[in-house]
Order: C-alpha cells, then structure tokens, then sequence
C-alpha cells in the first residue's frame, strides 16, 4: 500500500518519511518560506524517483515565468519523466502540468491543474499552482471560482485549510466581494499567522476600498507571521502603495530603500515590485534620484527573457526612466520578434508595451489609441487590480498629455467611482492638471 499525504493522497513512493519531507515542501511552498529545496532534497535522499517530488521543485522554478529557473526546470521534469511509468494517473497529471507551464502553456496548464482538482479537490499542490496560473493569466473569474469548487471538501481539521481560505480571499477580492474576502482573509491568519498570502489578501481589500491607515496597521501587526517570508517584500509593496495615497513621500521613499531593496532578491518578481514603486512616483513628479539607474543594471542581464509581457513591461519601464534608449529599443525589437501574437496575453501585452513606449517617445496620441484600446483586456497580461493599476495611470498620462481633456475626464471619473473613500494620489495629481490645461 503506498503512503498517505497529509489529506490523505496516496503517493507512489515506498518510504513515508520522503512524503512526509514533500509535505514539509508543500507548506513550506504555501507559506513562502524559502526552504522547500531543502525538504525536496532530504526527499530525494530517500527516493531519488520521487515523481511529484520532481514536479514540485520543477513548479517552484517556472513561478515568475522567468528563463533564469529553467533549466532546473528541466532537469527536475526530465527526473520525473524517468518514474513516470509507475504512478498513478493523479501524478501523471502533475507532471503533465508542469510540463506544459515551463513549455510557456499556462492555459493548457490551468486545465490540466483543474483535471486533478475534479478527482483529487484536497491535492494542495495542484490548488496552489492553479490559483498561481490563474493570477498570472488575469483570469479573475478563475481565482475565485477554482477554490470555490473545492472549499465544501476541506475543513478545519484538513491540513492546509488555512492557506485554501487565503486564497480564496484573493480571488474574492479581484471579484469585488471585499467583505467577504476581508472575512476569509483575517480568518486563514488566525488559523495560521504565518499564512502571507492571506495577510496580502486583506491588504489587497484594504487598498481597494481606500482604507490606508488601516492597511498599513494591519501589515503592522500582522509582521511577526510574514515578515521573514519571500513574500515579504511584495507586502511591503503594498504598504508603500498606502503611503503613496496618504502623500507621505518620506516614508515611501524610506520603506523602499530599507524594505524593497534586497541584495538577495534580484529575480523578475522582486524587481518588478521596485519597478512599480519607482514608476508611481516618478508620475507623481517625485524625485528618486539615482534608483532608476540602479535598476537599470540589475534588470539587463533578465532583458532578452520575453516570456511575461508583466515582466517586459516593468524592464521597459526600468529602460525608459533611466534613458537607456538602446536597451529599451532592444528589448521593443526582442518582444517584437519573440511575441506569439496567437496567444491572448502575448497580443495584449505586445499593445501595451507599444502604447507604453510611445508615449515616452513623446507620440501621446499612439499611446493614448493603443493603451485605451487595450485597457479592457489588460488582465490578460497578468497580475492583480492593483498592479495592472499602473497601466491605468499611464493611460491617463497619454490623455494628460496628449490634451485630450475629455477622454481623461471619463478616466478620471471612473477612478474616483472605483474607490471614492480615498482617492488615488495618482488621481488627484491629474485632476488638478487637466484643470490647469482646460483654463
């Protein structure tokens, strides 16, 4: 009889003690600890042909849609692929999966995920790497829906239930169910303080909704659970954000400096988040010194990668604010040739990118066509409300600048009708502009 998984899955290997590692990098996975390589390689130690041992260190190297994991990647899919003639059709799922992710298939992959979740709806595993396609497909609908379908199988008493309410807290939140999510998030927290990925998901509530002060109190009292997670420094992205709406540009600038800025952390993700930061605050005429330059070194070496237009367009981004027009056309030219414009998000993302370096070519009318034309398919490049946000605002900017006062007026006004609480700084700042420009 094969060993039992914490929710009680049958894994085939013959030594529970490396089920019991898998489920160590399973949470660990879950809680973003950063030492799930080290549970999968205790694993491996006693099970060298430990498919979805494999599948999961394969998983861990194709998150953030970055070339710098895949040859890991590789190497752990081809190790699974060798065990692959005596496990169950569970386990060949997974390992399908993960092969059609790092074969940049994230649709094919999100199906294959919800496969499993049909049969198995307690395979943790394959709920995270769903609720992970889902989110960076932009499929809102996916986030909630995915746990949804599942939620009426776990319980309190299931290991792991915690993290389930997380995310589906998320996935209520990028629906607009901010109660809800609100409730769901605070509860997966108190059954496990550690759980980052709810603390994010009630930040994500409190941003939307315009709760600022409240935002930042809550990741406050909340650092004990997630401060020494990998997910640290995108929670400190979201405190910033907060800053940025209450005008505190001392604090924002300082919570950058000692928070975002990690030595350690050099991947697209954590570079994305100081890409975004930067970029807010560069709309809002604030001085960041010598940031964008820093940046710029650190995002070269990723820039011929072309797999996520997200990422493309941060390094975009990094290129343009730190005049580096040779990178930024190299990289144009590299989305040009590399894009599949077959595919949704590589269509979509190819017309933000464009609109986006037009308009700091100083062509605001392109940008402004390409940007608004594109604005309601966005979430196909991926990311949250709040992230894509960023393309809203330079939207907005291409309107701003192109003089074309009543396009920007529509925008401001359904910005000001999505969170009336608190307005956006980023709104106030154009309000006051398009004023200015119709006197």
């Amino acid at each position: 009889m094969s060993p039992l998984d914490r929710r009680s899955l049958p894994i085939s290997v013959g030594d529970q003690r490396a089920v019991d590692y898998f489920d160590d990098a399973v949470d660990d996975v879950l809680a973003f600890g950063g030492n799930s390589e080290r549970y999968l390689s205790q694993s491996f130690e006693l099970e060298d042909d430990f498919l979805l041992g494999h599948c999961l260190m394969a998983l861990t190297n194709v998150i953030g849609n970055a070339s710098s994991g895949l040859e890991k990647a590789k190497d752990s899919i081809d190790r699974a692929s060798r065990a692959a003639h005596s496990v169950s059709d569970r386990e060949q799922l997974h390992l399908s999966a993960v092969k059609a992710w790092y074969d940049s298939n994230l649709a094919l992959s999100s199906r294959l995920y919800q496969e499993i979740q049909r049969s198995h709806p307690t395979d943790l595993m394959a709920l995270f790497a769903g609720h992970w396609l889902d989110f960076y497909l932009g499929d809102a609908k996916a986030l909630m829906e995915r746990m949804d379908r599942v939620l009426g199988d776990w319980g309190e008493s299931t290991p792991g239930y915690g993290y389930v309410l997380g995310m589906y807290a998320f996935g209520l939140e990028e629906n607009g169910h901010y109660d809800q999510a609100e409730e769901l998030g605070r509860r997966s927290v108190e059954l496990n303080p550690a759980d980052a990925w709810g603390v994010h998901s009630v930040t994500h509530v409190m941003e939307m909704t315009g709760r600022a002060e409240e935002g930042i109190e809550w990741l406050q009292s909340t650092l004990p659970g997630w401060g020494s997670s990998t997910l640290k420094l995108h929670n400190w992205w979201h405190a910033l954000l907060l800053y940025i709406d209450l005008r505190d540009t001392d604090s924002v600038l300082d919570l950058y400096d000692t928070r975002l800025v990690d030595d350690d952390r050099v991947d697209a993700e954590a570079l994305a988040d100081r890409v975004s930061a930067l970029a807010r605050l560069s709309l809002l005429d604030v001085d960041v010194g010598h940031r964008w330059t820093v940046m710029a070194k650190l995002w070269e070496p990723m820039m011929f990668d072309a797999r996520s237009p997200f990422n493309d367009l941060h390094a975009l981004l990094t290129f343009r604010y730190s005049n580096h027009e040779d990178l930024a056309q190299a990289l144009m030219e590299c989305v040009q040739n590399e894009y599949d414009r077959t595919i949704p998000m590589m269509r979509v993302g190819a017309a933000v990118l464009e609109g986006v370096d037009a308009l700091f070519r100083g062509d605001n009318d392109a940008a402004l066509a390409l940007l608004a034309e594109n604005g309601g398919h966005v979430n196909l490049i991926g990311g949250s409300h709040a992230q894509r946000d960023l393309v809203a605002q330079m939207t907005l900017e291409a309107a701003v600048r192109a003089g074309e006062w009543a396009s920007a007026r529509a925008m401001l006004k359904k910005r000001k009708l999505k969170r009336e609480s608190m307005p956006y700084a980023y709104s106030q700042h154009c309000e006051q502009r398009i004023a200015v420009g119709r006197s």
